[in-house]
């Protein structure tokens, strides 16, 4: 499950306004079919609430770890990244955003528990 943090948002950020980015990200990452996103279920979207305001909303970085990262093409993880800024710079017109893509590795440490929890 991919996990996509934007770092760096204005403060001030209304829920409406980070919704529409979230449904924006989740149609981008859809996109690439090569990470397997099928839905807002089958990814994360977090929004980390910085604790400087200084400078916050000029400069957006968009973080993107994945299991599948390491295994799809190095052209394939720049289509994303590219896809990723493209579709949060419209909320942002005169802010310089990024996206990174992280490598992941297993033997680094990996767990993971499904279904439903009592």
């Amino acid at each position: 499950m991919p996990v996509v943090k934007v770092w760096c948002l204005p403060a001030d950020i209304s829920e409406d306004t980070l919704r529409a980015i979230h449904k924006s990200i989740v149609a981008a990452t859809m996109s690439v079919e090569e990470f397997g996103v099928t839905d807002e279920k089958s990814m994360t979207t977090l929004f980390p609430k910085d604790m400087m305001t200084y400078g916050l909303g000029t400069e957006i970085i968009i973080e993107v770890l994945s299991r599948r990262s390491a295994k799809v093409r190095p052209v394939t993880r720049d289509r994303l990244a590219a896809i990723l800024v493209s579709a949060v710079c419209p909320f942002f017109p005169d802010a310089m955003v990024e996206c990174l893509i992280l490598p992941f590795r297993e033997e680094d440490g990996f767990f993971h528990l499904a279904g439903t929890r009592s």
